[in-house]
């Protein structure tokens, strides 16, 4: 594995005793270097990275006893120099960076065994194929945190502007550290890094079948689960046709099936169970493989004195967007009295409850750490995928298709569900509020506020009395423009220090707006 990175140098070398130079010599190397991408992708599919977003979205409001807990963010106050979108832009460059060493790495093994016979003697057929397994696996990673860079780093894609330079991420497609300022790579175009994952995602499919087959609850990446990462990046890019194809091959495989009823949905959330429509779903084991919660403290429990203590809840728009037939409501949320700065409220407030833990991942009765399995990839998101692309295609069944996918969804998710013949105009707005329902908490949120162009306004909470500063231009009243350049997080100040050709983004002064 690979140190984060530090400052731009994104390509840091392995740590442990074994010399990088030759820590893959055989394919117990192979399958212990491989191991760490699966550590990569938990960590980029959980924690901040996730509910960061969401919080400085439209869907939470802050309680009075927030603490400023991911207070910057939240408020919209944050500077280059804010801790979390470092440690995001990290994240993602050491998960790239240990995908080219294995890249390369597995490239020299090969030439080995083609040139020298002695070497060759010590890999045998079997475990070359699942070599090139591996380095599809490697190349899914990089596509990965190229796809979460270019979400949280770029501006929403604009076919006229994607070709401007210095509107993408900085690609760094080989293992090569150095101290010379010279050579660290600025930014590209956006167009250039759709490019990059797009042939990422081709280079990952072409051999992942030799580790694996696709299957429903998988713990690790599969053909299905390359499709479903393609899916989303093409339907952020306006590639229609792609979002489709990727995501209709998924659903119509016959693997996976939408789960229904509050039992089910209940063993999907808070179990990890009813893994019939989850492509992937990390491997976490209790202690020694723990992912970082999800949970931004929406419950705050109080195991000692029986009383909740949110540092943030459910706007009420949110909440009223759930009808009572829908089983997510009665999942999603929890209804009881809250404890506000010592005061207990009269009535019950709506919780945000999609992470409440699991209790096989709990040491004890009162160790509510609120960590559950990642899933990072389902297949409710990719039949909102393809009811959007076809929807905004062109096609002459786009609106049909649309109309048929999205009620194929909400009739598994509603009891007594009577399809609903959309037209073209509901359509926009109910896969919108349909894509709020589904993966509200799961880091979507800021991203597709960001691709629909229309700002973004926090309303009335629930119970204004126990909010932070209510009625304000923080809370209720805070409205944010399309456009605005908050939108877009900035590049850590670090990066911008150290690097003579990185370029921060349009709008974050004291460090550097286009040098």
């Amino acid at each position: 594995m690979v140190l984060g990175a530090s400052g731009c140098n994104m390509d840091l070398r392995p740590y442990s005793v074994i010399d990088p130079e030759n820590a893959l010599e055989t394919y117990a190397d192979a399958e212990k270097l491989a191991n760490g991408f699966n550590v990569h992708i938990r960590s980029l599919s959980s924690g901040s990275i996730i509910y960061s977003p969401e919080l400085q979205s439209d869907l939470f409001h802050a309680t009075s006893s927030f603490g400023n807990r991911n207070g910057l963010v939240y408020r919209w106050t944050f500077t280059s120099s804010e801790g979390i979108f470092e440690s995001v832009y990290l994240a993602c460059y050491s998960a790239i960076a240990n995908a080219n060493y294995f890249i390369e790495k597995a490239a020299s093994i090969e030439s080995r065994v083609a040139g020298d016979p002695a070497f060759a003697d010590t890999w045998t057929e079997d475990e070359l194929k699942l070599l090139k397994g591996h380095v599809s696996e490697a190349y899914f990673l990089r596509a990965y945190a190229y796809s979460i860079l270019v979400d949280r780093y770029c501006d929403a894609y604009d076919e006229a502007t994607a070709g401007n330079e210095n509107t993408g991420v900085a690609l760094s497609n080989r293992y090569n550290p150095t101290s010379d300022k010279a050579q660290y790579p600025g930014k590209t175009t956006l167009e250039a890094s759709y490019d990059q994952i797009y042939s990422d995602l081709e280079a990952a499919q072409e051999n992942i079948g030799l580790l694996r087959e696709s299957a429903a609850g998988s713990l690790y990446v599969t053909e299905d689960v390359v499709k479903a990462l393609r899916a989303r990046v093409a339907l952020a890019r306006h590639d229609y046709a792609q979002a489709i194809q990727d995501a209709t091959e998924v659903i119509n495989s016959g693997k996976y099936e939408l789960v229904s009823g509050t039992d089910a949905l209940n063993q999907l959330w808070t179990n990890d169970n009813q893994a019939g429509e989850v492509l992937l779903q990390c491997a976490v084991a209790l202690t020694t493989e723990m992912p970082s919660t999800n949970n931004a403290n929406y419950l705050g429990y109080n195991y000692q004195n029986d009383v909740y203590s949110p540092d943030f809840v459910p706007e009420k728009w949110l909440v009223d967007l759930y009808d009572d037939t829908d089983y997510r409501r009665q999942v999603y949320f929890k209804s009881t009295p809250v404890q506000i700065g010592g005061i207990t409220t009269q009535e019950p407030v709506l919780l945000f409850n999609k992470f409440p833990g699991n209790p096989a991942l709990m040491t004890g009765e009162s160790d509510y750490n609120y960590v559950n399995a990642p899933k990072p990839f389902r297949l409710a998101e990719l039949y909102l995928i393809a009811a959007e692309a076809y929807l905004n295609s062109g096609m002459s069944n786009g609106v049909q298709e649309a109309s048929r996918l999205l009620n194929e969804l909400q009739g598994r998710r509603h009891s007594g569900w009577e399809n609903v013949g959309y037209t073209q105009n509901q359509l926009a707005g109910e896969i919108a509020d349909e894509r709020v329902r589904e993966l509200v908490g799961e880091g979507f949120r800021l991203s597709d506020l960001r691709r629909y162009g229309n700002g973004m306004t926090r309303t009335e909470g629930q119970l204004s009395s126990i909010l932070y500063l209510p009625g304000s231009n923080t809370t209720e009243l805070f409205r944010v423009n399309d456009g605005d350049y908050r939108f877009v997080w900035a590049i850590p100040q670090a990066e911008i220090d150290a690097n003579p050709n990185m370029r921060q983004n349009l709008g974050y002064t004291n460090s550097n707006s286009n040098n």
